[in-house]
């Protein structure tokens, strides 16, 4: 699912960014099942996917065949959505207009539209394409059964190594601008002021509003100055004040884990989101397959055909 404020930039950009193939020809040149594609429909959406995948006039063109095999993936799902009443209502399309906007103020919005000739509600009606078709990719993807404890403890079990870790700390730390602060800090913390607290108080570092909180740390992972002083400290105890190039740290160590492997019930999580994930992947190439022997595909290839030589 792409962002809706990512999905506003593209259809500005793409649009009018782009000079590919900008002869204007409303010729039938596609049809997918009952959905007949022009020219001009066909050019703009090369152009639009164009856009998304970062590349070049000349290797569109190069590429056609692939880019207009998405498009037509497009217009298959939207076959597929159709003939199963899944709409995208007003309501829905008016929810999601305002959750773009909240990125933008308005002055701004309305400008990004003005300053590429984006009529409003050419835009709109884009827009509505674009998050009904996510609307069906979705509901089509309700099919994939949920992944079972046995799927994720069978994958475990198979792939040990990847579950494998070097010896592992769980960290806090402060970090001064200057060697005199740090000092000043490690000497309220011998007299039992709480680290947290200081390190909300006085760390320079991202983590200071979670109390210098830093997780956990694998060896090997950090520069070898930090590496050193971490690995080599014993639990509960601080440090003494490290320099790097990003200033004087103070660390403690408050759990560590040794060398091993991460657990099942660790890597539950972990495991099924990457099977969920290559689920659904397999499930769209497959869904896609079966979209096209149900929906029949006419292409106009010989017009195609001179679009790269152009």
């Amino acid at each position: 699912m792409k962002p809706l404020s990512a999905i506003l930039l593209v259809f500005c950009f793409s649009l009018l960014g782009c000079h590919l193939f900008d002869e204007s020809n409303e010729n039938i040149i596609i049809t997918v099942g009952q959905r007949e594609i022009t020219e001009d429909q066909l050019k703009n959406d090369v152009k639009r996917i164009t856009f998304e995948m970062g590349i070049t006039d000349q290797d569109a063109r190069l590429g056609i065949q692939t880019l207009i095999n998405k498009v037509i993936d497009k217009y298959l799902i939207l076959e597929y959505g159709k003939e199963r009443n899944i709409t995208f209502s007003e309501d829905e399309l008016e929810s999601a207009i305002n959750e773009i906007k909240k990125d933008y103020p308005e002055e701004i919005f309305q400008d990004m539209l003005l300053e590429r000739y984006v009529d409003y509600k050419e835009w709109k009606t884009w827009l509505r394409q674009e998050l009904l078709i996510q609307k069906i990719i979705t509901d089509a993807l309700m099919a994939i059964p949920p992944i079972t404890y046995e799927e994720i403890k069978e994958y475990y079990e198979s792939h040990q190594e990847e579950f494998k870790h070097l010896q592992k700390v769980e960290l806090m730390q402060i970090v001064t601008s200057t060697r005199e602060e740090a000092k000043d800090l490690l000497k309220k913390l011998a007299e039992g002021a709480d680290m947290g607290e200081l390190a909300r108080q006085f760390s320079i570092a991202p983590e200071a509003e979670a109390g210098g909180y830093l997780g956990w740390v694998e060896k090997g992972a950090l520069d070898l100055a930090m590496d050193k002083v971490i690995f080599s400290l014993p639990l509960g105890k601080i440090s003494t004040i490290l320099e790097t190039p990003y200033g004087y740290h103070i660390f403690r160590v408050i759990s560590v884990q040794p060398e091993g492997h991460t657990s099942l019930p660790d890597s539950m999580k972990s495991i099924e989101s990457k099977l969920l994930t290559e689920k659904k992947d397999l499930f769209y190439k497959e869904w896609l397959k079966t979209l096209k022997s149900q929906y029949p595909v006419v292409i106009k290839k010989e017009i195609i055909d001179q679009w790269s030589l152009e």
